[in-house]
């Protein structure tokens, strides 16, 4: 995503490392040495602000860059072995039940102040049985991207969009797309799994009679509204700079294409020019909220973990200045609020930022591994027009799906 940041790197030149999060360190009798694992793809993002802080508390850390489709894994083998990290960086929120569960990573313990310094939707990724497993450093969520040349207001609701001018994601024929249809349904009242206070539970929510309202509402619009199951890319992108598409629900990944184009159109667009991201309307009569993706940082629990170094070096990757140096780097939307307010002006930030303003933690308990390919098939079989029966296919679903979660 390409990202205008004139300025925004000397309004932190002054920080000094010694902020909130980078309380000093009580001294330890053992050796200060920290071993950190961190997504090889994310390991440059953290190089700066874990040299910072290792200088300033006398600590020699070690990086080591791991697979991200494999480090969970990996984890579970290392820790009980005794060979495993103190820290697991960008880590994905949705891991945090599977690691629990495991035994390998220790709830993290904040100050009610550095809790107040992070936003409390990104806090709640983390969030598994009423503790808090791990800390924030940047989010993610879709909106609604408009093309200025055919849709230059806001709708008010899913029933001012009209067939042929929305775009659900890039869904496909067969798997569906759960991840973008979800403020759709979430707006019926039909949540994928109950919450309390405490965090998501695993007793589903998507099921009874909101859920048969949805996936007969998913039957009466199908590919005529919602948009070509197998719409390609390039084409949607094309279509959003042209004004041939009104509304495209995606995420800040697509920007980069909608600014510079590609092979099939190549004009440039600006953002507040040509284009506008929104909030997602609600379809259903609720409040639409989409889910959120946050990054973040885990103590684990293996036995030599340096417990108070671990959770101040984690505490000060989820600070101002490692905040915006996650948006200088990456564009990546900081959790921490200073941060994030520096970042907003940058407007594609700002306009996602408030996009996401309902949005939910995607759901981080084990259970969520059984609902993705039944709830995405059945999706799409729906509304392609496959389904005969909508609602008995969706009670089929959500009975199959917590079958699997029970078993």
């Amino acid at each position: 995503m390409k990202i205008r940041k004139s300025g925004i790197a000397a309004a932190v030149a002054t920080l000094a490392v010694g902020t909130l999060f980078a309380a000093s360190t009580p001294a330890i009798a053992d050796t200060p040495t920290l071993l950190v694992w961190v997504d090889s793809a994310r390991k440059a993002d953290f190089t700066g602000p874990i040299a910072d802080w290792a200088k300033a508390n006398g600590v020699t850390v070690t990086v080591t860059g791991k697979d991200f489709g494999t480090v969970r894994d990996q984890l579970k083998t290392a820790v009980p072995a005794g060979t495993g990290p103190d820290l697991l960086l960008a880590a994905a929120h949705d891991w945090t039940g599977n690691l629990v569960a495991s035994g390998v990573v220790r709830p993290v313990s904040l100050s009610a102040a550095q809790t107040s310094s992070l936003a409390s939707n990104a806090l709640a990724g983390f969030l598994y049985n009423g503790k808090q497993y791990g800390v924030p450093f940047w989010t993610e969520n879709i909106g609604l991207v408009r093309s200025l040349k055919s849709a230059p207001k806001v709708p008010a609701n899913g029933a001012a969009i009209k067939n042929g001018e929305l775009q659900v994601g890039t869904y496909g024929s067969v798997g569906g797309d759960p991840y973008h249809f979800y403020p759709i349904q979430s707006s019926f009242g039909a949540p994928v799994f109950d919450s309390t206070s405490k965090g998501w539970t695993t007793t589903l929510g998507m099921d009874g009679a909101e859920g048969a309202t949805f996936a007969k509402y998913l039957a009466a619009k199908g590919t005529a509204f919602f948009g070509k199951a197998d719409a390609s890319w390039d084409k949607t992108v094309c279509a959003i700079k042209t004004g041939a598409l009104k509304y495209w629900i995606t995420g800040p990944w697509a920007i980069s294409a909608i600014e510079g184009g590609n092979s099939t159109c190549n004009a440039k667009s600006v953002v507040d020019k040509d284009f506008a991201i929104s909030a997602i309307p609600s379809f259903g009569g609720k409040t639409a909220q989409q889910f959120m993706g946050v990054k973040g940082g885990m103590i684990t629990n293996s036995p030599s973990t340096d417990v108070v170094r671990a959770t101040s070096l984690l505490t000060y990757l989820a600070g101002k200045a490692a905040g915006v140096n996650y948006f200088n780097t990456e564009s990546f939307s900081p959790a921490n609020k200073e941060a994030l307010a520096v970042a907003s002006n940058d407007p594609v930030i700002k306009e996602f930022a408030a996009a996401g303003k309902n949005a939910v933690p995607m759901p981080n308990n084990p259970a969520m591994d059984s609902v993705w390919d039944k709830w995405g098939k059945t999706e799409a079989k729906i509304i392609t027009g496959k389904s005969t029966n909508p609602t008995a296919d969706w009670t089929a679903m959500t009975d199959a799906i917590t079958a699997l979660i029970k078993g």
